[in-house]
């Protein structure tokens, strides 16, 4: 671990001079782009960092990078040490450092950097990142002892992990350490690897990357069950730990594929089964912008509704439930009450009533709405407090519904139900999402079900747009709400 620290500082040294790098040579290349302009600071490399009128924003900008290189995941390990992922990542941090840069110039007063010298800074500041990240990571990795060690355990103890095995070790990369093999349950009459470095089972996992301080673990076996699989990637995801798998397993992995390299092998990762990074980033950034702006515009329609709530009858404005997040985690859910106080006592006598055919309770004259309640429901006026679940992070504006608990009670006894329920806890859960541009209740539970495990596979910063939009009409039209 000390080791990968000193990794990760001496990149980030490296970002700091391409950085200096680009705020220098962008002057530079700015003065003799526009040589009418007089050029006000001093550009020697001593100067730079002296108290000079372009300063505040050479230090926002620097800011930027760095928080944008971070989002990104260039400081992570995996990403680190792939040249793919390098040039790949600083093109999109490029692009997200420029679109901040310019918001900012906009928004504050100071206007010392002009459009053309951001491009200019940006823009070097990125092809001097790639040349100095690519040619640190050559270099490292042909010394003794490379900072950038990756230990790997290999999954499976058959044929095709020790063909797996003999790969890596003839690419003699020194920043790759094969430490062992992981048996799975179903190969233990299979072993064509070498007995004392059997590490363990699946069960071991914790145990394995405590002793040897494994890092990525490589599934190169067609015997692991899908239970197995899942359990792996799963903890390893919760551990920090990288899954890769041989493309000939498809049985295990996502529908969403996200390739990952292995010196020069290209694998599949299962640790990273929900959104792209750079994706989800886009989304957080689209959800907080629009609950900020929308969210202040609607401060006083909000307290209006809350008023009328109150004065209906005395009872609590909101309706709060503990609902299940991204990876299973509980959050508090947060809507205007759009039922009489005690909704949760009269349900149990109501369970008869339910017109779903699936595990979710619905009615479409459900007596325990009030008066009001049937108008803001019908306008999806009761979600609006959920903004704020929103900016707590529990939940996205697009993504599957949140459900209650009590619903999903026994409910993953059925394997479909069950499999949509894990699917479901792969992202964040939604204000708005594929039921509620589909029908919203008038769907049955199978549609439901569909509908989300579609969003999870078929995920995109565009889909979320669309959805977004198509919103917009469902809502006006009042389609489908109970």
């Amino acid at each position: 671990m000390a080791r990968l620290g000193l990794l990760k500082a001496v990149v980030l040294a490296l970002d700091l001079v391409a950085i200096t790098l680009g705020l220098l040579l962008g002057h530079q290349v700015w003065a003799w782009y526009k040589p009418h302009i007089e050029l006000v600071v001093p550009i020697r490399w001593w100067d730079l960092w002296l108290p000079n009128p372009f300063m505040p924003a050479g230090i926002a900008i620097a800011a930027c990078w760095l928080l944008v290189l971070r989002q990104v995941g260039l400081y992570d390990p995996d990403r680190m040490t792939s040249s793919p992922r390098i040039v790949t990542g600083i093109t999109r941090a490029t692009a997200v450092v420029v679109v901040l840069v310019l918001v900012l110039q906009f928004l504050l007063p100071d206007r010392t950097y002009s459009r053309s010298l951001v491009l200019a800074t940006t823009g070097i500041t990125a092809v001097s990142m790639v040349v100095l990240r690519l040619a640190f990571f050559r270099i490292n990795r042909h010394v003794p002892k490379p900072m950038a060690l990756q230990r790997l355990v290999i999954v499976g103890v058959g044929r095709d992990a020790a063909s797996m095995a003999t790969r890596i070790e003839r690419m003699d990369r020194p920043d790759l350490q094969l430490v062992g093999f992981l048996m799975p349950s179903e190969e233990h009459d299979e072993v064509a690897v070498p007995e004392d470095r059997i590490l363990g089972g699946v069960p071991d996992l914790q145990r394995i990357v405590n002793d040897y301080d494994a890092q990525v673990f490589v599934l190169a076996t067609r015997r692991i069950t899908r239970d197995e699989g899942l359990q792996l990637a799963t903890r390893a995801d919760q551990m920090g730990l990288r899954v890769l798998q041989v493309p000939f397993t498809w049985g295990i992995a996502s529908p969403r594929i996200d390739l990952a390299s292995l010196g020069d092998l290209q694998l599949i990762d299962l640790t990273r089964l929900a959104y792209p990074t750079m994706g989800e980033q886009m989304k957080r950034l689209l959800d907080l912008t629009l609950v900020l702006t929308g969210g202040t515009l609607l401060l006083p329609f909000v307290a209006i509704v809350a008023l009328i709530i109150k004065l209906q009858d005395g009872g609590p404005v909101f309706f709060v439930q503990e609902r299940i997040g991204r990876g299973g985690r509980k959050f508090p859910f947060f809507k205007f009450r759009s039922m009489v106080v005690n909704a949760e006592e009269l349900r149990d006598a109501l369970q008869d009533a339910n017109e779903t055919d699936g595990v979710l309770f619905k009615m479409k004259d459900d007596p325990r709405i009030t008066p009001f309640g049937h108008f803001i429901r019908k306008y999806s006026i009761d979600e609006l407090p959920q903004l704020w679940n929103v900016v707590r992070g529990d939940m996205n504006l697009v993504g599957p519904r949140p459900l209650p608990m009590k619903d999903l009670v026994g409910a993953d006894a059925d394997p479909e139900v069950a499999y949509w329920m894990e699917m479901r806890q792969k992202v964040r859960p939604g204000i708005t999402g594929p039921w509620q541009v589909s029908g919203r209740s008038d769907l049955g539970f199978e549609a439901m079900v569909n509908h989300d495990i579609a969003y999870v596979q078929q995920w995109s910063f565009w889909l979320d747009v669309l959805i977004l939009v198509k919103t917009i009409p469902a809502v006006l039209k009042g389609r489908g709400a109970r």
